[in-house]
């Protein structure tokens, strides 16, 4: 094979699927035929629609300030995604550990190969459904932030958005055993699946005010910790009135808009709730130098294969690498129908 398609966004809310020359491995690297990857309907999107800020500004590696002083670290067209799951085509000299066949998670951007290092890749040995393995991020993710929020056996938990990651927290927090999980969205079929997955509670908040439903839940308490993964910036606002006297508010999502409803008024200076960014790159620094994103992903193979009936239920659309347009405007539409959007390069 001497080419291959690859996916770009040319501009906020375009792509293009181009052809182009496929080079071969080198001394450490693998070829990878990928067999689907899956859309982010969260961070990927921001980046679809030109509101990361790394389309504006550049941060500095050593302060880790952003700023637009320096220029961007993005300028279209440029590739994105990162949750391919292929199969290894080619390997170059010097591979130890795979062989060719073998079923790996790559964290690399949409196209029907990727060359990559063999030591970035995840194998997935047996996976009885391959795509599956897509899931590996968002659950590195929703994990990330389970850790983060550190939770007492028996906590009161809020979940604020439910999309794959806000999902697979609710399950998390099942099998942590919380007492009380009440899982927010507008959409019913998602606050159905958290209903299956585990919540105690769902709460529709176009149609309740939640903050003072999950007083009513609590004895008047608040919850512990309220984990937002929903990415609309009033929601960040609402988490910290739901949270209680002291409680924890765990900010998972990238947010990608504007904040004129944040109030830092009323409930945040009198209540005391503590906010914490909480993003996949590191791991709770209180757990300690045992714990290691390494670590953490080892866990989520193996979660992976607990929680199969779940995630496969998740998968609600595929398309085919030519028409993957179509999908990503179904997420920018914010279609209620679909959950996870996957690029299936078995489909032409």
């Amino acid at each position: 094979m001497t080419t291959t398609r690859a996916l770009y966004f040319t501009g906020p809310r375009s792509l293009d699927i181009r052809e182009e020359a496929l080079r071969q491995p080198s001394p450490g690297e693998i070829l990878i035929e990928a067999v689907v990857s899956g859309i982010s309907a969260g961070t990927e999107l921001n980046v679809f629609r030109g509101l990361a800020p790394q389309w504006r500004q550049k941060m500095d590696p050593k302060t880790r300030l952003f700023s637009a002083e320096g220029g961007s670290t993005w300028s279209w067209p440029a590739r994105y995604g990162y949750a391919m799951v292929g199969r290894v085509a080619e390997l170059g000299d010097g591979v130890d550990g795979l062989l060719p066949g073998d079923l790996v998670f790559a964290y690399e951007p949409h196209g029907d190969h990727a060359v990559t290092r063999a030591s970035s890749v995840i194998p997935l040995g047996s996976l009885a459904q391959p795509e599956l393995g897509v899931f590996f991020a968002n659950f590195n993710t929703a994990y990330n932030g389970v850790l983060d929020a550190n939770l007492p056996l028996g906590a009161d938990v809020v979940v604020t958005g439910l999309g794959v990651i806000g999902q697979i927290v609710v399950r998390l927090l099942k099998k942590g055993g919380q007492h009380t999980i009440v899982a927010v969205d507008g959409v019913k079929r998602r606050r159905d699946l958290a209903l299956a997955g585990g919540a105690t509670h769902v709460l529709d908040p176009t149609k309740v005010h939640v903050a003072e439903a999950v007083r009513d839940l609590t004895g008047g308490r608040g919850a512990d910790a309220v984990i937002e993964v929903s990415g609309a910036a009033p929601a960040l606002n609402e988490a910290i009135r739901i949270a209680g006297y002291n409680g924890l508010v765990v900010a998972m999502s990238w947010y990608g808009g504007t904040f004129e409803s944040l109030s830092l008024s009323g409930e945040f200076h009198h209540n005391r709730p503590r906010i914490v960014s909480s993003q996949v790159g590191a791991v709770n620094p209180f757990l300690g130098p045992l714990w290691s994103a390494e670590r953490r992903g080892q866990l989520v193979r193996e979660f992976i294969d607990s929680f199969a009936i779940d995630l496969s239920g998740f998968i609600t659309h595929r398309v085919p690498l030519a028409d993957a347009g179509r999908g990503y405007r179904l997420l920018d539409e914010a279609d209620p129908d679909v959950v996870q959007m996957l690029i299936d390069y078995r489909r032409h």
